[in-house]
This record gives C-alpha cells, sequence and structure tokens, in this order.
C-alpha cells in the first residue's frame, strides 16, 4: 500500500508539474531541419519525422521550450527532454520492479530510439521548442528492459531468476 501510494504521489506531482507550465501555442513555430514544418499542425509534425499522419498517434512526445534559438540553448532544451525521457522510463521501471535498488542506476547510455526534431519561432522574442518522439511500443516495459544497457539487464535477469526459482540448485 506504501508503494502505491509513492507512486500515486509521483503520478501526481508529475502531472501538477506539467499543467502548471503555460503552453506556447501561438504563432508559427518552424522545424529548423527542413524550414517548413509548423509544430502544431498534425500533419506537418508526422511529416517531419517522416511517419504518416495516421500513426502519430503512436508516439509519446516529450517537449521543452525556451527563450532564443542559439545552439547552446537547443543543447540544453534536449538535454531537458532526455531527462522527462529518462524520468518516464525509470518510473515505468519502478512501477513494474518496485524495488529500491533501482535508484542506484545512473543512466549514461541508453539506446532507446527517439526522434528529435527543433521548432523556431522567429520575431520580436525568438522562441525555440524541442521535442522527443517515442514510439508507444518501445515504453512497454519488455521493450524498455530490451534498450537499457547490459548491466541492468543482467541486475533485472538475476532478479527475475531468484524470485522465480521452482526446483532447487543441486
Amino acid at each position: 500500500m506504501k508503494k502505491f501510494l509513492a507512486i500515486a504521489i509521483v503520478i501526481i506531482f508529475f502531472a501538477v508539474n506539467g499543467c502548471s507550465k503555460k503552453g506556447v501555442r501561438e504563432g508559427n513555430f518552424v522545424c529548423t531541419m527542413h524550414g517548413i514544418h509548423n509544430c502544431y499542425i498534425k500533419a506537418q509534425v508526422a511529416q517531419c519525422i517522416g511517419i504518416d499522419e495516421k500513426t502519430i498517434d503512436d508516439y509519446y512526445l516529450f517537449s521543452e521550450s525556451g527563450i532564443g534559438d542559439s545552439s547552446a540553448n537547443e543543447s540544453k532544451l534536449k538535454s531537458m527532454v532526455c531527462d522527462k525521457i529518462v524520468d518516464e522510463v525509470m518510473l515505468r521501471i519502478q512501477m513494474v520492479y518496485s524495488d529500491k535498488q533501482f535508484q542506484r542506476w545512473q543512466f549514461t547510455d541508453m539506446s532507446l530510439p527517439v526522434i528529435f526534431r527543433t521548432f523556431v519561432k522567429k520575431g520580436s522574442r525568438q522562441e525555440m521548442v524541442v521535442i522527443g518522439f517515442v514510439k508507444k511500443d518501445d515504453m512497454s516495459p519488455k521493450a524498455i528492459i530490451y534498450y537499457l544497457p547490459l548491466e541492468y539487464k543482467m541486475d533485472i535477469i538475476g532478479r527475475e531468476k531468484n524470485n522465480y526459482k521452482i526446483q532447487p540448485d543441486w
């Protein structure tokens, strides 16, 4: 019950934190890669990442926005998007395994396929939005384990082996 309460509090925290930010939905944010796609038009976003518009709903979107359009700002925003994705991955791992040992994990390398796009709004106040697209299938528990670094996979496999011993080791 305590674990459920802790997970519920974390989910509520992220929901409140996400809702408290003011959305940037005004103006024409254009893709820096192609120079024509607006990030608020679903069909154009699908074209930008090279998929069919009908399959855009099969992706999770993680985004961060900021002021300015420098490469340093883009790098910072991309890093923040990566942090959001890692937080989501860790939350999902903790929901499945709910063990404190996973809290010591520190991701330095993870091969989860993410498509990043940067959108810039030119004007009196230049703004930037970096969006990371992750397939929903890649965020399933089985897929997450597939994309983890080897030492974390081995940690999980060792737990599974120890938790489900049917016959004694002779």
